[in-house]
C-alpha cells in the first residue's frame, strides 16, 4: 500500500473517531435537551393542579348562585366547570406514574364526580310554590369541597411534585454517569485506535524504511550481496525493488570493473608474450619452407615440415588473436549490405577442413544498410563460421539468414546443427580463455562481442546440447544522409 494511502487511511480514522464522539455529544446533549423539557413540560402540567380547587369552588359558587336566582346563567356556567374539571383530570392521568401517584388521582376523580353529583342534584331538586331556597345542600357541599376534595387535591399535588422533582433527579444522575462513563470511555477508544494506528503505520513504513537503511548500511561496507526484504505493495515496494536493482547493477559493474582491470592485466602480458613468440615462429616456418624445397626429401620427413607447417600457422592465429583481444583497433563505419558481407565471406570459408558441411544462405533482399567496419565485421563472421564448423561432426548444416525486426533493426542469423552448448556453459561463452574445447583459445567470441559492440549491434546466442547454436548480430538501420561511403564487401 502507498505512503500516501496509509496516511490518508489513519486520517480518515482519527477523524471517524473524533465524528463518533461528536455524534455521541451530540446524542448526548439531545438526550439531556428532551429530558430537560420533559421535565419542564411535567411541572408546567403540575402547575394546572392549582385549578383543581379553583373550578370545584366555582361549581359551589354556581349551584348557589342557581338556588338564589342571582345568575340565570349559573346551570350553564356549573356544566362548564364540571367539564373544565374532568378535561383537567384526564390530562392528569399521564402524569401519574407510580402507584401512589395513580391511587391519589383516582381519590381526586372520585371526589370530583361525587361534587358534580351532588351539585347537579341540588340544581334538579323542583322549587315548591311559596316556599323559600334551601341552602342546607349548599352548606354541606361546600362542607365536602372545605374536606374531604381539598384533601385528596392537595394530596394529590404533593405526590405529583415529589414524584416530578424524584424523576428529574434521577434523570440527572443518570446524564451524570453516561457523561462519567463517556470521557473515559472516549480517552480509551482513542488511545487505542492511535496504537493500533501507529502500529500499522510503523509496520507498514518504519519497519521497511528500518530494513532499507540497514541493507544501504551494508551494502556501504561493501557487503553487496544485502538486498533489503521486498515489501508486498506500496512505495515502498517500488523503492526496495529499486534499491534491489541498485545493488544489482553495482555489483554487476564492480565485477565489470574487477574483469576489465584483470583482462587489461592479462591483454598486457599476452602482448608481450606474443611479440616475443612470432618472431621465432616465422623462422620455424621459413626454415621448414626451405627444407621442403630441397629436392629428395623421404616421404616422413615431407609429412613432418608439413605439420610443422600446419602447426606453426595454427599457432599464429592464436598469437593474432592475442593482439587483436590486447589492442582491438578502434572501428571505422562505413555503410553496408549484412547480405553482401555473407555473400562474399562464406566463399573465402575453408571447405570445411575436410567435412560433408552445407551452407545455406537465406538472406532478405529488401534489408536495409547498417553502419559497420568491414574488416572487423568480416572477422566476426568468420570467428563465428569456425566455431559452427568446429560443432558439426563429419556432417553437418550452417545456415545464414537476415531480415529486421518489429523494432526496426536489421539481424544476421547464423544458426549450425551441430553438438550444441551446455545450458551451465551458456552464460560464460564471451568470457575470454573460456572454452570447452582442448584446442581453443577461448578468444573467438569475447572478439566477436567486443567489435559487435564497438559497431552499435548487439549479439545474442542460444543453444542447446545436441540440438545446435543459433548467433544473433542485431544492428539500428542505417539513418537517411548518413555520413560514410557505401561499401560492399568483396
Amino acid at each position: 500500500m502507498k505512503i500516501a494511502t496509509r496516511i490518508r487511511l489513519a486520517s480518515g480514522l482519527f477523524f471517524v473517531l473524533a465524528a463518533a464522539l461528536s455524534v455521541e455529544a451530540a446524542w448526548i446533549a439531545l438526550r439531556s435537551q428532551k429530558r430537560v423539557e420533559q421535565v419542564g413540560e411535567e411541572l408546567t402540567q403540575l402547575s394546572q393542579l392549582s385549578d383543581l380547587e379553583l373550578f370545584a369552588l366555582r361549581e359551589v359558587g354556581e349551584v348557589a348562585d342557581a338556588l338564589g336566582g342571582k345568575d340565570p346563567k349559573a346551570r350553564a356556567q356549573f356544566v362548564s366547570f364540571a367539564d373544565q374539571m374532568r378535561a383537567l383530570l384526564g390530562r392528569c392521568r399521564s402524569l401519574a406514574h407510580g402507584k401512589e401517584e395513580k391511587e391519589a388521582l383516582a381519590a381526586v376523580e372520585g371526589n370530583a364526580l361525587l361534587l358534580e353529583r351532588r351539585g347537579r342534584e341540588l340544581l334538579d331538586r323542583p322549587a315548591l310554590p311559596g316556599s323559600n331556597p334551601s341552602f342546607a345542600g349548599v352548606d354541606a357541599l361546600e362542607a365536602f369541597l372545605d374536606g374531604p376534595f381539598r384533601q385528596s387535591a392537595r394530596t394529590l399535588e404533593r405526590l405529583f411534585h415529589q414524584g416530578a422533582i424524584d424523576r428529574a433527579r434521577e434523570k440527572a444522575r443518570l446524564l451524570k454517569e453516561t457523561a462519567t462513563l463517556l470521557v473515559p470511555f472516549c480517552f480509551l477508544a482513542g488511545l487505542g485506535l492511535a496504537t493500533l494506528v501507529s502500529l500499522w503505520l510503523a509496520q507498514g513504513i518504519g519497519r521497511p524504511l528500518l530494513n532499507l537503511v540497514e541493507s544501504a548500511r551494508r551494502i556501504g561496507r561493501g557487503d553487496l550481496e544485502a538486498v533489503p526484504e521486498i515489501p508486498p505493495s506500496g512505495d515502498l515496494r517500488d523503492l526496495a525493488l529499486a534499491f534491489r536493482q541498485m545493488a544489482s547493477e553495482l555489483k554487476a559493474s564492480q565485477e565489470k570493473i574487477v574483469q576489465t582491470e584483470r583482462m587489461a592485466s592479462i591483454g598486457a602480458t599476452a602482448a608481450a608474450v606474443a611479440h616475443g613468440i612470432r618472431n621465432p615462429l616465422a623462422s620455424i616456418r621459413a626454415l621448414a619452407q626451405v627444407a621442403l624445397l630441397k629436392p629428395g626429401p623421404s616421404a616422413s620427413t615431407t609429412d613432418t615440415l608439413e605439420e610443422i607447417l600446419h602447426e606453426t600457422d595454427r599457432l599464429d592465429r592464436r598469437i593474432r588473436q592475442l593482439l587483436t583481444f590486447a589492442k582491438p583497433l578502434s572501428p571505422r563505419p562505413m555503410v553496408g549490405s549484412l547480405n553482401a558481407l555473407a555473400e562474399t565471406t562464406v566463399p573465402s570459408l575453408a571447405k570445411g577442413e575436410g567435412k560433408d558441411v552445407v551452407i545455406d544462405l537465406s538472406l532478405n533482399p529488401e534489408l536495409p544498410l547498417v553502419r559497420f567496419d568491414p574488416a572487423q565485421m568480416e572477422q566476426v563472421l568468420l570467428e563465428i563460421l569456425a566455431n559452427a564448423l568446429a560443432a558439426l561432426g563429419e556432417r553437418g548444416r550452417i545456415r545464414l539468414s537476415s531480415g529486421v525486426r518489429r523494432d526496426g533493426r536489421v539481424y544476421l542469423e547464423i544458426e549450425d546443427d551441430g553438438e550444441g552448448i551446455a545450458e551451465e556453459h551458456l552464460p560464460r561463452v564471451t568470457e575470454p580463455f573460456f572454452t570447452t574445447r582442448p584446442e581453443g583459445s577461448g578468444l573467438g567470441l569475447a572478439i566477436v562481442e567486443r567489435y559487435v559492440s564497438r559497431n552499435g549491434g548487439e549479439m545474442t546466442v542460444k543453444s542447446r546440447r545436441g540440438q545446435g547454436t543459433r548467433i544473433t548480430l542485431l544492428f539500428p538501420s542505417a539513418t537517411e544522409g548518413s555520413n560514410g561511403a557505401q561499401h560492399s564487401p568483396g
